[in-house]
């Protein structure tokens, strides 16, 4: 004999509020952790704190538990670092981004919409091996993500890591820096997510 449960639409509401307060509880202690380490990082080293951005241009692949095939599409986002930074030398800090994950040619399918956003809140390093005006640089991160399929799947949570390596010319009064760089994202419900993206930055170093 087979038993099949449903569960109504209209319950995910209940669903994601229920786990509101634990997911509070991850996000302060992450915060907590992070903000110890820049303190620590501020009183040990001679910088600035800088703001920071780049725009990503993403090939994405999504991949759903032991399932063989894959669906893969382009996303397209910022990424904006509040950091310590030693121009064209170190950088540590926190990392905001959103990607906008576009599936608007393709049917829904397995839980998701046609247009998703992942949301990444992390800590991020920049280095400079040369240390000389521009030049190589390596790129490297972890974050908690939140992924929102707009889809029966609702919103789910997840942790990934970042690589990147680039090249960054210096100007009169910016640099102006592009990279390739691969991320990779563990979420809720046997989902992995792979990027792939270059990206530009425009850091203007003497003013800002």
């Amino acid at each position: 004999m087979t038993i099949k449960l449903s569960v109504p639409e209209n319950t995910s509401h209940y669903r994601n509020t229920s786990k509101m307060p634990h997911l509070l509880i991850n996000w302060k202690s992450f915060f907590c952790v992070i903000l110890i380490f820049l303190c620590v990082v501020e009183t040990a080293f001679a910088g600035k704190w800088r703001l920071r951005a780049r725009e990503h241009f993403d090939t994405v692949t999504l991949k759903y538990g032991n399932q063989i095939e894959k669906e893969t599409t382009s996303g397209i986002g910022p990424t904006i670092n509040f950091w310590w930074e030693e121009a064209y030398e170190n950088s540590f800090g926190l990392a905001l981004g959103l990607m906008y994950i576009d599936f608007a040619r393709e049917s829904e399918s397995i839980g998701r919409g046609q247009r998703m956003e992942l949301w990444k809140l992390g800590f991020e390093g920049k280095h400079d091996p040369l240390q000389g005006d521009g030049g190589l640089f390596l790129r490297w991160g972890i974050s908690k993500n939140l992924l929102k399929t707009q889809g029966s799947l609702g919103e789910l949570k997840g942790n990934g890591g970042y690589l990147g390596i680039g090249w960054e010319f210096p100007f009169e009064i910016l640099g102006l820096a592009f990279e390739i760089a691969q991320r990779q994202i563990s979420m809720e419900n046997n989902l992995f997510i792979k990027t792939s993206s270059p990206s530009i930055g425009v850091h203007f170093y003497k003013h800002l």
